[in-house]
């Protein structure tokens, strides 16, 4: 093995929710009881709050349809208003008239900007609340993906680890101290949503606090519209194959000269060859 000291302090940034952190049944929940809350009268299959948030597990097996709907557009969203746009897809019954990012954007900008908004205010609300009523039951619900945590761990010896996501910091800090994960990433190199709205701006700050270059910085996410967000400065763009895409992504991801990234790979980042 080589020695720590024979590698470049390059970066490798992270995107959380599903490269890290297996956040979907999380994401389901909350935004099937804030949808529900957010939107009386719907028409989806769910009359009353999804209580405790575990249920997710059967509610997901009981409704196989709805949710294999939400998985197939949830690499198109981006922030929680997102998963309204989504939602409302599926009570509309046009999820499957949605088979692009084009579609996907048509589809989201022709509802209002405000509700989308308020929705995305809404589902914080919830999530808030159940992270103060008891951290470690909601923190439980969103395990890391099985190997990650050993692989970065290891990986924080050669190189420089940041976060780049969409998620909020307080969640983000409760879910790294439930991996045992908290000391791998400096505070400063943890941006979040507040830091900005797109994957771009996240690197375009990293990059400027810490002088490295653009080529330099790998950059993982699920979403490969994330990656096509950032590829134009230059980075070095890896499509995560364990979290919730497809093959529409990936096959979009080697069309554009993304390397599709298994934990294997992601262990040797940076090794010749």
């Amino acid at each position: 093995m080589k020695n720590p000291a024979d590698y470049p302090r390059s970066v490798i940034a992270f995107d959380f929710d599903g490269v890290i952190s297996d956040s979907v049944h999380d994401s389901f929940v909350t935004a099937l009881n804030a949808y529900l809350a957010f939107v009386p009268g719907n028409r989806l299959p769910l009359a009353s709050p999804i209580e405790p948030a575990g249920r997710i597990f059967q509610y997901e097996q009981e409704e196989p349809g709805l949710f294999a709907q939400f998985l197939s557009l949830l690499p198109m969203g981006n922030r929680a208003e997102d998963y309204y746009v989504i939602l409302r897809a599926v009570e509309q019954a046009c999820v499957d008239k949605i088979s692009s990012q084009d579609d996907f954007e048509s589809f989201r900008n022709a509802i209002d900007s405000g509700t989308r908004e308020a929705f995305h205010t809404f589902f914080y609300r919830h999530r808030i609340e159940r992270q103060d009523a008891d951290p470690e039951a909601w923190a439980r619900l969103l395990p890391a993906f099985p190997g990650i945590p050993e692989t970065i761990r290891e990986l924080s010896r050669r190189f420089i680890l940041a976060i780049a996501t969409a998620k909020d910091r307080r969640s983000v800090e409760l879910q790294l101290k439930h991996y045992g994960l908290t000391d791998c990433f400096a505070p400063e190199n943890i941006l979040d949503k507040d830091v900005s709205a797109s994957k771009r701006g996240h690197l375009v700050r990293l990059h400027e606090r810490l002088g490295t270059p653009y080529p330099d910085i790998h950059f993982i996410d699920d979403k490969v519209l994330h990656l096509l967000d950032v590829s134009g400065l230059g980075v070095t763009c890896y499509l995560s194959m364990w979290g919730y895409n497809s093959a529409r992504e990936h096959d979009i991801a080697r069309e554009k000269g993304f390397t599709l990234l298994d934990l294997d790979r992601l262990g040797r980042i940076g090794d010749p060859g």
